[in-house]
């Protein structure tokens, strides 16, 4: 919340008291939740290393949180916006950053000086490792 103040986003208290526990605070990239409806790599690398700021590099993930029925979702967003508050509708049409333009973060990580160990950990190393630390093993 300290770079964007949406009601969904976290709080830094919030952050570190899931730090806390172990676990992943994940970045999104759904529009409004990164700025105005601003699903860009610039957008969700405020966010990440905001969030390394708080909770340190182990803590931090990337959340897509892409809707392939996004179409339905603002369908029914635009049709019905009395059961959605303003926080979901004042920047015109909810918009995803689409999956294609996630393949630019690592490069555009590694541009801000992020190690490829770090990059690793949060496109995916520190969810797989609260998963195999929390999940019990199929056999």
């Amino acid at each position: 919340r300290a770079v964007w103040d949406h009601p969904r986003n976290i709080t830094d208290d919030q952050a570190r008291a899931v730090a806390d526990t172990g676990g992943v605070v994940g970045i999104t990239g759904v529009g409004i939740f990164l700025g105005p409806n601003t699903p860009t790599l610039d957008a969700m690398v405020r966010h990440l290393e905001c969030a390394v700021e708080v909770v340190g590099i182990r803590h931090v993930g990337v959340s897509t949180d892409f809707s392939f029925d996004w179409p339905t979702f603002r369908d029914t967003v635009a049709a019905s916006p009395e059961l959605y508050d303003d926080s979901y509708t004042r920047w015109g049409p909810m918009e995803w950053m689409p999956p294609e333009t996630f393949v630019g973060l690592g490069p555009a990580l590694a541009a801000r000086g992020w190690t490829d160990a770090d990059t690793a950990a949060v496109l995916g190393g520190n969810f797989r490792r609260v998963a195999a630390e929390s999940w019990e093993p199929v056999e």
